[in-house]
C-alpha cells in the first residue's frame, strides 16, 4: 500500500513522522505533503517530500491564531501554493491500481481532513484522519462541564462539519488524542473513532547525555518553544522565570534549555549575556550558583531529566507533562504563546499546569507547587489520563495496515 501523510504544522510533522516510519517497517511506501512549511522533520527522517509544492510562509502557519499574518501569506502566494497542494493531493490519490491501494492520512486538524475528503469525492482514494488539534478536555473533565468555559456549540470540541467528515464512508480511521475524547465522540455521537494512544509520547527517549546531575541537584527544563522569532522574545521571559524560581529554591540548580534546531544558538547567547549570565563553557552559563546549559541534540533528556518545567511551547509542553512532569507556563505575545493559547492549553492539560502572567510570578508559582504534598504524584497521573503512554505510532500503524 502506498501513504500520502498530509500534515499542517511543525509540530503535526513530528506527530506524522513517527507513524510514517512505523508504516514503511510495515513494508509500506510513504511520500509526505506538509501544508505548512519545508518540512524540516519528514527531510530529517529520510521520508520523500512532494518538493515542488513545499514553502514557507511569513506566519509560520500560525494564520488561524492572528488573522493579521494572513494578509502577509496571501501577498506571499498562499491561495496559489493552496491549490497546488490539492491538486497534487487529487492527482496523487487517483493515481492508484486496484482499491485500496492508496491511502491519504491526514493529520492535524479540519484542513489537513479536508485536503484528504476533497479527493474521495471526486473519484479519488480513501482516507483516514488523526486528530492532533482538538480534545473534549478543552471544555470538560470526567467530571463534567468546566465552570469557566463556555460548552462549545453542538456539544462537543469537534463540530458538527467536522463530525460529518469524520463520519464520512470514505473515511477508514478517525484516531482521536486521548480516552476521553474518544468516549464522548463515540458514546454521545454514535461515532466509531479510535484511541490507540497519542504518538506525541513516541520517540522521547533520552540519548543517555551527561549533564554530570549532583544527587541534591535541582533540573529545570526551558522551553522557549521552535519558532523565531516569537521564541527569542519567549526565552528572555523564560530567563526572567529562571531568576523568580532560583529565589525560591534553596538547593543547586541546574536550567536545561532544549533548542530546537530551528534556533540560533549565537543569538541565545546573547540574550543570556544581556541578562546578566556569564559564559563559562560551551553551551553552558553561571549566574551566580545556578547553572544554565543549552541543549540543542537531547531533547528527550531534558524533558526527562527534570524536577519541573518553564514554557512557552506548545507539543514539547503536552509532552513534558505526559512524561509526569509539573509545568509552569507564562503567557506571551504570540502568534503562538498567546494568553488564549496558554488559557486553552491549561484546560487540556489540567493539574499539571500552572499559567501565570508575567515571568516575575514564577517563584510564587512555584511555592503553590511545593506547598502540595501531592503535587508532583498528581502530575503522573494527570499526564498519563492526558497524554497516554508511548508506542501508539506503532499502534495506529498497524491498525491502517489491517
Amino acid at each position: 500500500m502506498e501513504i500520502l501523510c498530509i500534515s499542517n504544522g511543525h509540530g503535526e510533522d513530528q506527530i506524522a513522522v513517527t507513524i510514517c516510519l512505523e508504516l514503511e517497517k510495515l513494508g509500506m511506501s510513504v511520500v509526505a505533503l506538509p501544508l505548512v512549511g519545508m518540512g524540516h522533520a519528514y527531510r530529517s527522517a529520510n521520508i520523500a517530500i512532494a518538493e515542488e509544492i513545499a514553502q514557507t510562509m511569513p506566519s509560520g502557519g500560525f494564520v488561524r491564531m492572528d488573522g493579521r499574518h494572513l494578509w502577509g501569506d496571501m501577498r506571499q502566494g498562499l491561495a496559489g501554493l493552496t491549490m497546488k497542494q490539492l491538486k497534487f493531493a487529487w492527482r496523487w490519490s487517483k493515481q492508484g491500481g486496484s482499491y485500496g491501494d492508496r491511502l491519504i492520512l491526514a493529520v492535524g486538524d479540519i484542513v489537513p481532513l479536508l485536503f484528504a475528503w476533497l479527493p474521495s469525492v471526486f473519484g479519488g482514494c480513501d482516507f483516514a484522519f488523526l486528530a492532533t488539534a482538538k480534545s473534549e478536555y478543552y471544555w470538560r473533565d470526567r467530571s463534567g462541564k468546566l465552570p469557566e468555559v463556555r460548552k462549545p456549540w453542538g456539544g462537543s470540541i469537534f463540530f458538527p462539519w467536522e463530525r460529518a467528515l469524520m463520519r464520512s464512508r470514505r473515511c477508514r480511521a478517525a484516531f482521536v488524542r486521548d480516552r476521553l475524547t474518544a468516549d464522548v465522540l463515540n458514546k454521545s455521537f454514535g461515532m466509531s473513532v479510535q484511541y490507540l494512544g497519542n504518538p506525541m509520547m513516541d520517540c522521547l527517549e533520552p540519548k543517555g547525555l551527561d549533564f554530570d546531575i549532583k544527587e541534591d541537584e535541582w533540573i529545570v527544563t526551558l522551553l522557549p518553544g521552535s519558532r523565531p522569532p516569537e521564541a527569542y522574545e519567549n526565552w528572555a521571559c523564560l530567563l526572567r522565570a529562571a531568576q523568580s524560581v532560583a529565589g525560591v529554591i534553596t538547593n543547586k540548580i541546574l536550567f536545561l534549555a532544549a533548542i530546537a534546531s530551528s534556533l540560533d544558538l549565537d543569538k541565545l547567547e546573547q540574550i543570556l549575556v544581556e541578562k546578566g549570565w556569564t559564559h563559562i563553557a560551551d553551551l553552558t552559563f553561571q549566574q551566580g550558583v545556578t547553572y544554565l546549559q543549552l541543549v540543542k541534540q537531547g531533547f528527550g533528556d531534558c524533558l526527562h531529566a527534570c524536577h519541573l518545567g518553564l514554557a512557552m511551547a506548545g507539543t514539547a509542553t503536552e509532552q513534558l507533562v505526559g512524561l509526569g512532569k509539573p509545568v509552569i507556563t507564562i503567557a506571551g505575545k504570540g502568534p503562538q504563546f498567546t494568553s488564549k493559547f496558554a488559557q486553552e492549553q491549561a484546560y487540556l492539560l489540567g493539574s499539571s499546569i500552572v499559567t501565570i502572567d508575567k515571568p516575575t510570578l514564577a517563584g510564587e508559582a512555584l511555592n503553590d507547587i511545593l506547598s502540595d504534598p501531592d503535587a508532583f504524584q498528581t502530575a503522573v497521573s494527570n499526564g498519563q489520563e492526558r497524554m497516554g503512554t508511548p508506542g501508539a505510532a506503532q499502534r495506529i500503524a498497524a491498525y491502517l495496515a489491517a
